[in-house]
C-alpha cells in the first residue's frame, strides 16, 4: 500500500508535461461556469430592475381599484375614502414618458395625491442650495413642477429647477424640476420615476377628471366586501402582487429560455471536461498500471485522479467567475433591453451580482467536473494492474461493452422522450432530459460509429482495388484505425457530436422562428401604407380620411380598425382589434366546428354574433387550449361588467403584452365603448406592386395633403415597419448567436485536446510504420485522414441529435415558456454546414499533430524505456 501524496504528486507530473491538455480542461470547467454566471447575473439583474421598476409604483398597496381602458373617474376614490371609510386608500395616475433631456430615457410619469400618501410611498426631498430638507406632501402641494431622484438628475446634468420636456408620442409637454428625491432614503426605487401632484398630472396628461387607479391597503375582508359595493361595471379590484406576477411573468419566460442556453453551454462543457478527462486517464494507463503493480490500491487510484481533477476545477471555477462577470456585464444590457421591448418597460436598469450567483456557478463547475471525471477515475482504479498496461484490453473491453451501451443509451433517450411529452414537466425535469439525451446518444456512439467504420472500410477497399492510388490505401487504414482505437475515438467523436448538434439544433430553432415570424409579419402587417395618429393620448383618426384613401388612383383596398389597450385580471394588458375590413392572414391552431376551418365567409358572420378570436398568448393565460373542444369560452372585463364570450378560433401570434383579441366593431363599441379608427393599412394597386418603393413614395404625400392635421398623423412605409419589428425580436437572437460562436470554440478546442491525446498514444505505433517504410508525409496524410473521418462521422450523427435538440427548444422549451408554436424549418444548407464544419474543424485541430507525427523520430517511438 502506498501514501496518497506521492500519487497525487506523480499525476500533476504527469498533466504538467502536456500543458496544453491541462489548459483545456480548465477551459472548459471556465467555459460552463461562465455561462451559468453570465445566464443568472442577467436573470437576477432583470428581476431587481423588475422590483425597482415597480416599487415605487406599487409600494406598499395590497389591492389596486382599475378601470378596464387603464382609467377611473376621480369621484370613485372620494365614494371609497368617505363612503366605505376606507383611509388606507390613495389615487394614483401613471404613465411612461419620454425625456429628451435624459438622452430619451423612459421613465415612469406619476401623479399622486401627497396627502394620501403617508400610507404607501414614503421619502425625502431637498431644496437645491439650501440644504433644507422638505416634507414629502410639501413638496408635491406646491405644484410647481415635478420630483425625481437625485443621482438620476446630477447624472443628466439637472438641478431643481431645470426644464423637462415630457414626450407622449410626438405630443410635448413643458415642465420644471421642482425638488429632488434623496437617493439614500429611496433605495434606487424612484431612479426611474417622475412625480407629480396628481392635479398637475391630469393637466399634462389631459385627462380632466380621470385617475389611472386607486392604491389601497385593506386589513380585512370586510373592507374588501364594501370597496367591491361600490364599484361600476368595468371596474375590478385586483391583488397588487397578482397583478405584478402577471406582469413578470412575461419576462420569465424570456428567462426560461436563457436558463435553457445556460444549460447547453453547461453541456458542452461537462463533455469537453469528460473527454478531457478520459484522455489524459488513458496516456497514463501504463503509468497507472505501474503503480498498481508497486502496490497502490484501487482507492488510492481513484482518489488521486479526483484530487488532481478538483484541482483544475477549482482553477476553472474560479476564472469562470471572472469572465462570467463580463459576459454577465455584456447580457444584462442586451436582456433588460429585450424585456423592456417585447414585455414590460424597465425605467430602472441595473446590473446586481450576488455572492450566490458566484457560489453556484462555482459549486456548478466543481460538481459537473466531479460528475465528468467520476467514470474515467473509476475505469483507471478498478481496472487490473495487467490490463492497464495492455492498451489492447481497454478496445476488447469496449467491443464487449457495446451491446450493453447501445441498451443503455436507448434506455436513457426513451426516458428522455417520455419526459418530454409529459405535460407536467417542469423546466427543471425538460432540462434533466435534454442532458439525458446527450447522454444517451453517446452511449450509442460506439455502435453506431463501428457500422459506419465498417461501410466506409468496405467503400475505401473497393476503391483500392480499382486502382484508384495509395490515398485511398491511406484512407482505408484510418477508418481501420479508428475503430481499433474505439475506446479513445468514440469519446472525440461523442463530444464533438453533442457540440455540432448544438449548433445544429440552435440554429434551426433560430431560423424556424425568424421565417416563422416574417411570414406572420407578411400576414397581419401586410400593408404598403401604415397610418396612425402622434397623439397618443387622442389616438383616433379621422374617419372621412378612410373614404378619401380608398378613392386615391393607385390604392387597391384599405384595412380600417381599431386598437386599444385593455385591462384583464387574468392577462394583465390585452389588446383589443376590431376591424371595418380585415385584410389580415391567421394562421389556425384551433377552430370551434362552425369556423368552417377558418374561412371568413364563416368567421365574420360568428363575430357579428358576439363571437371573438383570440392570440394563443391570450388563450394560454385564460387556460383556454386547443383540447377545450367545441364550447370554448373565455370571460372578459367590460364596460357591463365581466362577460362571457365563445370563441371561433386561436390563431398564432408573436403579438407580446397579455395577447391580443379581435372582435366586430358592434361588440367593441357596446361592450368596450369605442368605435372609432385608430389605424389603417394601405395596399397599393397590384399593377405598382413591380415598383412598389415608388408607389408608396408617390401616395404618402397625397395623404398627407388629404389630412386635415397633417402634422399629427404617423405615416409609415410598411417594409419600414416590418424592419423594425424584425429587429426588435432579433435582440432576443444575440445570446444564441454568442452560444454559437461559444460551440465553435469549444468544438475546436475540445477536438485539439482529443487528436494531440490520440497522437501521444500512438507514438510507438507510428514508430513501427516508420520502421516498416512509411515516409513522414504519409504519416501526416494519414493523421489528418483520421481526423477528417473522425469529424465527418461527428458531423453525420449531430444530424439526428441535432434535429431532436431543435425539437425540444421549439415544441418544449419554446412553448412552455412563451406559449407560442411554429414550424420546424429545417434548412439542407444548414445540415450540410454543420457537418462541413464538424469535417473542417477535426481537419483544422489535426494539422499540429499531424505535422508532430510526421517528425517522430523512428528509435525514439520505439524505445520500451
Amino acid at each position: 500500500m502506498m501514501t496518497l501524496s506521492p500519487l497525487i504528486r506523480t499525476c500533476f507530473r504527469s498533466s504538467r508535461s502536456v500543458p496544453l491538455r491541462t489548459l483545456l480542461l480548465i477551459f472548459g470547467i471556465a467555459l460552463g461556469v461562465a455561462g451559468v454566471i453570465a445566464i443568472d447575473i442577467a436573470k437576477t439583474s432583470v428581476s431587481k430592475s423588475f422590483n425597482l421598476s415597480t416599487a415605487a409604483l406599487t409600494s406598499r398597496s395590497t389591492h389596486q381599484i382599475m378601470g378596464n381602458d387603464f382609467s377611473i373617474p376621480q369621484s370613485l376614490f372620494t365614494r371609497v375614502r368617505t363612503g366605505a371609510g376606507i383611509p388606507k386608500s390613495a389615487p394614483v395616475i401613471s404613465r411612461l414618458v419620454k425625456v429628451p433631456q435624459m438622452d430619451g430615457r423612459t421613465l415612469t410619469f406619476m401623479g399622486i395625491d401627497p396627502f394620501s400618501e403617508k400610507n404607501f410611498r414614503q421619502t425625502r426631498f431637498t431644496e437645491s442650495g439650501r440644504g433644507e430638507d422638505l416634507a414629502f406632501g410639501t413638496a408635491l402641494a406646491q405644484g410647481t413642477g415635478l420630483v425625481m431622484d437625485r443621482d438620476l438628475a446630477l447624472k443628466h446634468g439637472l438641478d431643481q429647477g431645470s426644464e423637462l420636456t415630457l414626450l407622449l408620442g410626438e405630443r410635448q409637454e413643458k415642465t420644471r424640476i421642482a425638488a429632488l428625491a434623496d437617493g439614500k432614503t429611496s433605495s434606487g426605487a424612484f431612479q426611474g420615476l417622475l412625480l407629480a401632484d396628481i392635479a398637475l398630472a391630469q393637466e399634462l396628461l389631459g385627462m380632466g377628471d380621470r385617475i389611472t387607479r386607486i392604491d389601497l391597503v385593506l386589513d380585512s375582508p370586510e373592507q374588501m366586501t364594501l370597496v367591491k359595493g361600490l364599484l361600476a361595471p368595468g371596474q375590478v379590484i385586483v391583488e397588487t402582487d397578482q397583478r405584478n406576477r402577471t406582469i413578470r411573468g412575461l419576462s420569465l419566460s424570456f428567462e426560461t429560455s436563457l436558463t435553457a442556453f445556460s444549460m447547453l453551454v453547461l453541456f458542452m462543457g461537462i463533455f469537453l471536461i469528460y473527454n478531457t478527462v478520459s484522455f489524459s486517464v488513458s496516456s497514463r494507463r501504463r503509468l497507472n498500471g505501474t503503480l498498481r503493480a508497486l502496490g497502490a490500491t484501487r482507492k488510492e487510484i481513484f482518489l488521486a485522479v479526483e484530487a488532481e481533477v478538483i484541482t483544475y476545477a477549482l482553477v476553472g471555477s474560479v476564472l469562470g467567475m471572472g469572465l462570467g462577470i463580463l459576459l454577465g456585464k455584456g447580457a444584462v444590457q442586451v436582456v433588460c433591453a429585450t424585456v423592456s421591448d417585447m414585455y414590460y418597460t424597465l425605467t430602472v436598469s441595473q446590473t446586481h451580482i450576488t455572492s450566490f450567483t458566484l457560489f453556484k456557478g462555482g459549486v456548478t463547475g466543481i460538481g459537473a467536473t466531479l460528475v465528468s471525471s467520476i467514470m474515467p477515475a473509476l475505469n483507471a482504479a478498478h481496472t487490473p494492474p495487467v490490463t492497464l498496461m495492455q492498451k489492447s484490453a481497454a478496445e476488447s473491453a469496449m467491443a464487449g461493452g457495446i451491446p450493453n451501451l447501445t441498451a443503455a443509451g436507448c434506455l436513457i433517450i426513451g426516458v428522455a422522450l417520455y419526459i418530454f411529452h409529459g405535460s407536467a414537466a417542469g423546466m427543471g425535469l425538460v432540462f434533466t432530459g435534454v442532458f439525458m439525451v446527450f447522454a444517451g446518444s453517446s452511449l450509442l456512439a460506439p455502435a453506431l460509429i463501428t457500422g459506419m467504420a465498417r461501410m466506409m472500410t468496405r467503400l475505401t477497399g473497393l476503391a483500392e482495388k480499382r486502382g484508384m492510388g495509395p490515398t485511398w490505401i491511406i484512407a482505408r487504414m484510418a477508418v481501420m484505425n479508428i475503430r481499433r482505437s474505439l475506446s479513445r475515438t468514440s469519446v472525440l467523436i461523442a463530444s464533438l457530436m453533442v457540440v455540432i448538434s448544438v449548433y445544429l439544433g440552435i440554429d434551426t430553432m433560430t431560423r424556424s422562428f425568424r421565417l416563422s415570424l416574417t411570414d406572420w409579419v407578411d400576414g397581419h402587417i401586410g400593408g404598403d401604407i401604415h397610418l396612425s395618429s402622434l397623439d397618443e393620448l387622442s389616438p383616433a383618426l379621422d374617419k372621412g380620411l378612410l373614404e378619401q384613401i380608398k378613392a386615391m388612383d393607385g390604392v387597391e383596398a384599405v384595412s380600417a380598425y381599431n386598437i386599444h389597450k385593455r385591462f384583464s385580471s387574468k392577462s394583465g394588458e390585452v389588446h383589443l382589434f376590431s376591424y371595418i375590413q380585415d385584410l389580415s392572414l391567421k394562421e389556425w391552431t384551433w377552430l370551434s366546428p362552425r369556423a368552417n376551418q377558418g374561412d371568413k365567409n364563416s368567421v365574420n358572420p360568428l363575430l357579428d354574433e358576439g363571437w371573438i378570436l383570440v392570440s394563443e398568448i391570450f388563450a394560454r393565460q385564460n387556460n383556454l387550449l386547443p383540447e377545450s373542444g367545441s364550447a370554448a369560452r373565455v370571460t372578459m372585463e367590460t364596460l357591463e361588467g365581466v362577460k362571457s364570450f365563445s370563441v371561433v378560433g386561436i390563431f398564432r401570434d408573436f403579438f407580446m403584452g397579455g395577447g391580443r383579441v379581435i372582435v366586430s366593431r358592434k361588440a367593441m363599441a357596446r361592450y368596450w365603448g369605442k368605435d372609432d379608427i385608430t389605424a389603417m393599412q394601405v395596399f397599393v394597386r397590384r399593377d405598382d406592386r413591380a415598383n412598389k418603393a415608388v408607389a408608396i413614395a408617390g401616395i404618402i404625400p397625397k395623404i398627407r395633403e388629404m389630412a386635415d392635421h397633417p402634422e399629427m398623423l404617423r405615416i409609415r412605409s410598411g417594409p419600414r415597419i416590418k424592419s423594425r419589428i424584425l429587429s426588435v425580436f432579433d435582440k432576443t437572437f444575440v445570446i444564441t448567436i454568442a452560444l454559437q460562436a461559444l460551440t465553435a470554440l469549444v468544438a475546436l478546442t475540445g477536438i485539439v485536446n482529443s487528436v494531440t491525446a490520440l497522437i501521444l498514444e500512438r507514438s510507438r505505433e507510428i514508430g513501427i510504420l516508420r520502421a516498416c517504410g512509411a515516409e513522414p508525409g504519409q504519416i501526416r496524410s494519414l493523421v489528418v485522414w483520421e481526423c477528417g473521418v473522425c469529424g465527418f462521422m461527428a458531423g453525420l450523427l449531430a444530424l439526428p441529435l441535432g434535429i431532436l435538440l431543435s425539437w425540444v427548444l421549439v415544441d418544449v422549451v419554446n412553448f412552455r415558456s412563451f406559449g407560442w408554436t411554429y414550424e420546424i424549418r429545417l434548412s439542407a444548407v444548414t445540415m450540410a454546414q454543420a457537418l462541413g464544419f464538424s469535417t473542417l474543424a477535426a481537419l483544422a485541430a489535426g494539422i499540429i499533430p499531424a505535422l508532430k507525427a510526421g517528425q517522430i523520430p523512428v528509435a525514439q517511438a520505439l524505445r520500451m524505456e
